[in-house]
């Protein structure tokens, strides 16, 4: 009856502990299958701000602002189908960037402020887990105010050298590079009060400024303002000829020139223009593998108000267009990465892949 009584004890402590052992298993591949859903962030609905692309490789960066997912820096390297948030970064940021020859150094410009107490530039050179203010502190105003940094831009032909777009002081540029820490204000106070809205760097290094004055071009000191047939909201540039360019107007649509700016031609076939409607490209961007393939996000002007309208594709270099997706918010920046497009938009980060649908 005792050997009974002891088998029945020894029974039910062995099934507590496989109960006991059973439970703490499913706990820890709850809370593992917890940790992996935070790893892998979808940005399809965060506030992105800013988005970069390794020169190698599927590694793409992202700056989010807040929202649904935490403000900070995120990775990915599988192209943006999968983000993990790598750390909080500098704060306001508004352009992003990668260096031309080392993935893993990333440049932000922010939103600037007080000289005393802000910067408007930093580094890092870990894949943004760690960041540093530049070595460099871009010259102030007269106010002791950093302007904001609105556009950062690295030359594919010489690594190290970063061209900043600054809102009210023009286009600086720096050499960081093995030691070489310099700067200068870019064509001097020629263009020095210009609020710059995007600055792209040609394969022949020639550097373009985007500003609300119009389209600038320098391969030296001064800057040349080319003639456009309207003020230009977006620029792209062919990376296989420093002579083709493309941009998109405020109203008129888009153009195109193979002369380096001197004509321009209208290519504007299958955009969906309104006659009378002010129709403008919010964000152009050509596929660096591609020069042909060409995508274009478009707004129409209602009153001072601005209509999301849709995202185009051209595999002909902008002599005809389709509708790649109907846009929900506006697009502010485009990017085309190993065949992928990345649409930045106000609500978040979309992917579009062939054939032209989500992925």
């Amino acid at each position: 009856m005792k050997a009974k009584k002891k088998r029945i004890l020894n029974l039910i402590t062995r099934m507590g502990l496989f109960t006991l052992i059973l439970s703490l298993g499913v706990m820890a591949a709850l809370v593992v299958g917890e940790t992996e859903g935070l790893a892998l962030a979808d940005l399809s609905s965060a506030s992105v701000r800013a988005v970069a692309t390794a020169t190698h490789g599927d590694v793409l960066y992202a700056a989010l602002i807040g929202g649904p997912r935490p403000a900070g820096i995120y990775g990915s390297d599988d192209n943006g189908r999968t983000w993990q948030l790598v750390s909080s970064g500098p704060v306001a940021i508004k352009a992003l960037a990668v260096h031309s020859a080392k993935d893993a150094v990333l440049y932000a410009g922010t939103a600037g402020g007080p000289a005393a107490t802000n910067d408007n530039l930093w580094r890092s050179d870990d894949g943004g887990q760690t960041w540093r203010k530049f070595v460099m502190s871009l010259p102030a105003n007269p106010d002791g105010v950093l302007p904001p940094v609105n556009a950062l831009a690295t030359d594919p032909n010489q690594p190290g050298v970063l061209y900043i777009g600054t809102d009210g002081h023009g286009v600086y540029r720096i050499d960081d590079d093995e030691g070489r820490n310099s700067y200068k204000l870019v064509g001097g106070l020629s263009l020095y009060d210009a609020h710059v809205n995007s600055v792209v760097v040609g394969p022949d290094s020639r550097v373009y400024a985007l500003t609300g004055h119009g389209l600038f071009v320098t391969d030296g000191d001064a800057w040349q303002r080319l003639s456009l047939p309207e003020l230009a909201a977006s620029l792209a540039v062919a990376p296989d000829d420093p002579q083709t360019l493309y941009v998109g107007c405020v109203s008129t649509g888009a153009y195109r020139t193979t002369d380096g700016g001197q004509t321009w031609e209208p290519i504007s076939n299958g955009l969906e223009m309104v006659p009378g409607a002010a129709l403008r490209f919010t964000a152009l961007a050509i596929d660096e593998q591609d020069s042909n393939h060409v995508v274009a996000a478009t707004a129409y002007g209602v009153g001072r108000q601005l209509v999301p309208w849709g995202i185009f594709e051209s595999h002909d270099a902008g002599r005809s267009w389709a509708k790649l997706a109907g846009a929900d918010a506006l697009v502010m920046q485009l990017t085309i990465h190993q065949g992928v497009i990345s649409a930045v938009k106000s609500n978040g980060l979309a992917r579009y892949g062939e054939p032209s649908r989500p992925i």
